[in-house]
């Protein structure tokens, strides 16, 4: 099986592949800069081609509001008529995000990439399924960048002050490798209908100023057995990575 995926640099991109290049039968293809730019059509000619799944995860999250829309909807519109020029029927699965449900710039450029996504699907009967996922944190996150757990992470095991805003925002976490679990196994799963849609969230809610509490204390924790959740110790692991 030959699978193509996009962002493989990013986040959440390096995870999956991790997963996936110990798996056999599987071949990966990657669009990343400089030698695949998605905002350069025909550096996506190969790419595409002859690809029975197609992962599509790069984004831009953070920038100018041109450069955030451009990551996002240019580039999937990209992405997406490339794939109708070389008549390509891959399974396309897209992460989308739960910004989506915001006014943000970020999110409303996820949520017209998901609209485009329906339509493509609809229009050219090609395989669709899109995640829209929770905030997503676990090693290799980018602090100021990724999540609000790795900028906290950071600051605390690097003896960094940490500044609290909104301490009463609740915040719903998904952990990388629970995310990751969940792309790999739809890799392998067919859906009765071409279209699929999903919104990925947890019961690992937290406000922001527990959140700020909780990563604190693990400077003085020897170890995660004392941690009375699964997501405790998934924050904990997070926080480990940042002290390396």
């Amino acid at each position: 099986m030959k699978i193509g995926i996009t962002g493989s640099q990013g986040f959440i991109g390096k995870h999956l592949v991790e997963v996936l290049k110990n798996k056999k039968n599987l071949k990966l293809f990657y669009c990343d800069l400089p030698d695949c730019n998605l905002l350069n059509p025909d550096s996506l000619k190969n790419f595409v081609k002859n690809k029975n799944i197609m992962i599509h995860l790069a984004a831009v999250n953070r920038g100018t509001d041109i450069e955030v829309i451009a990551g996002t909807v240019a580039a999937t519109s990209n992405l997406l008529s490339a794939m109708e020029k070389c008549k390509s029927r891959a399974k396309l699965i897209f992460l989308s995000s739960i910004q989506a449900e915001t006014d943000t710039i970020y999110g409303q450029s996820k949520k017209l990439a998901e609209i485009m996504l329906k339509d493509f699907s609809a229009r050219t009967k090609t395989p669709v399924t899109i995640f829209r996922a929770t905030n997503v944190f676990g090693e290799n996150c980018r602090p100021f960048y990724n999540s609000v757990v790795a900028t906290f992470c950071y600051q605390i095991a690097n003896g960094k002050k940490l500044t609290v805003k909104n301490g009463n925002k609740k915040i719903n976490f998904i952990y990388i490798k629970d995310l990751i679990k969940l792309i790999v196994k739809e890799i392998f799963t067919k859906h009765r209908k071409l279209f699929y849609f999903k919104r990925v969230v947890s019961d690992n809610r937290l406000s922001v100023s527990k959140l700020a509490k909780l990563i604190k204390s693990f400077k003085n924790l020897k170890t995660e057995r004392s941690l009375k959740s699964k997501l405790y110790k998934n924050l904990y692991k997070t926080y480990l990575f940042y002290q390396h």
